[in-house]
Parts: structure tokens; sequence; C-alpha cells
């Protein structure tokens, strides 16, 4: 083992109080040492260390609450205007023949009832069948059309007409209704009422020709007319078919 110029390290030391300081240059040597193997000076490592263990704080994180909300269910609601006498008048109207009834659904599901629904008319551009529907508007529980292939629904308004999606279909055997001719706001006795106005007025299911279409539509006695809905307008018709009952 080589040595600096300055001379050879002191003398090695195995116990007692460690030596004082060499001469020259010579710092210190670590102590104590271990101990000589084979006569040789010991061996001091240099840096000299022990490794030991680091402790690095964790945060601790909170744990989140449990789920306390609850399972969402989804459910179809068919309204019938503000006012509760109208759920009422409805079941009345339903309910006064047993051989037709009023089937709630909607316009786009509306398809199932085909057998079943009452056949009012037909689209002019297109010749596809036009049901007859009812739909509650503004406090008016009013007769309409559905457009079962297109699935569009809609009843007249204030002149307007007015796309509806939730609705009753018309259900009945063909062979116990029939179409009545009739005029200026008349319905036959035996007429079957469809719907009435938030004042209490009575509205009958009727149907008329404009250009190509045979629509259903809304007969009101008091306008003295018929109404359907065309284009997006509420058409009036004085000369109409009535739905009526077989006698």
């Amino acid at each position: 083992m080589s040595y600096p110029p300055h001379g050879p390290p002191p003398p090695p030391y195995y116990g007692g109080p460690p030596p004082p300081w060499g001469s020259g240059n010579h710092p210190r040597p670590h102590w104590p040492y271990p101990p000589p193997e084979h006569g040789h000076p010991p061996q001091v490592p240099y840096p000299y260390y022990v490794p030991g263990t680091v402790m690095v704080p964790v945060p601790i994180m909170p744990v989140p609450a449990a789920e306390t909300s609850q399972p969402t269910y989804v459910t179809n609601h068919i309204y019938h205007g503000s006012d509760s006498s109208n759920q009422t008048d409805k079941v009345q109207i339903a309910e006064l023949s047993g051989e037709f009834n009023w089937v709630p659904t909607t316009s786009t599901t509306a398809g199932y009832l085909s057998g079943k629904a009452v056949l009012g008319g037909h689209e002019g551009w297109d010749g596809s069948p036009l049901w007859v529907i009812r739909a509650w508007n503004c406090g008016d529980l009013i007769p309409g059309k559905l457009s079962v292939r297109h699935n569009a629904a809609s009843v007249m308004y204030n002149g307007k007409e007015v796309p509806v999606q939730n609705i009753e279909v018309l259900c009945a055997k063909p062979e116990s209704l029939r179409w009545v001719p009739s005029s200026n706001g008349n319905v036959p006795p035996s007429a079957i009422p469809g719907g009435k106005t938030a004042t209490g007025e009575t509205l009958y299911i009727g149907r008329a020709r404009h250009q190509l279409s045979l629509t259903p539509g809304k007969v009101h006695p008091s306008h003295k007319c018929c109404y359907i809905g065309f284009a997006g307008a509420e058409v009036s018709h004085t000369i109409y078919d009535v739905l009526c009952r077989l006698s």
C-alpha cells in the first residue's frame, strides 16, 4: 500500500484515547481502527457513513363519504291539464260506450295499436293513414289526428295546428262506428263526444276534405264548423262528417 510523500501514517492504535494529531498534513484517522490484517495497517474507509431509514411523511387522504343518493326511476307521465276536474270528465267521456276506448300513448309509440285504432282519413300527399286522437292543450281536450307512418300528431287551437306528443288514440271495432254527413256545427244524436273546451263546451269528432286530404278534427258546435289541421294552420269547414255510434 502506498502512502503520501509526507511519511507513513501514525502507528496503529488498539485501545485507549485516540492519539494526538500526526505531523505534517496527515489528518487524524477515524477511530477505532479495525484489527490489522497480516501486519498491514488497518484500512479506514473514507468517507465513513451508516445508511439509515428515511422517514417520509405521507398525507392521510380523507375517506370518501358513503353514497347517499337514491336510485333514479324513470316513469312516463301523461299530462292531462292543470285542472284536476279534467280527469273526471275524461273518464266520463271514455265510458259513454263500451264499444270504443281512448288508449293513452304517444305519437311515437302508438304504432302497436294498428288494427284497433279508428281510421279517420288519409294524407293527401302520400296517402298515409290518419288516426283519430285527442290531446290536452291550454285546458281544452281536443280531437285531432295522428299520422302513424310519420309519428306526428296534432290538434287545432286558436287558429294554429299544434303538434302534440302525449295523446289518446280512439280504438273501436269498425262495425260499431260510422261517419255521418253534417254541417254548420250540427251533430247527430249518436255523435261521439271527443273532448271539451276549458269552459265546458263539448267537442265532437269530425273530419273534412281539404285539397287531396281527408283529415279528422274537431266539431265545435258554437263556432258552427269543423276544424282540421293543415300545413300548420287551423282550417274551418262548414260541411263535414261526424263520427257516430251505430243506433
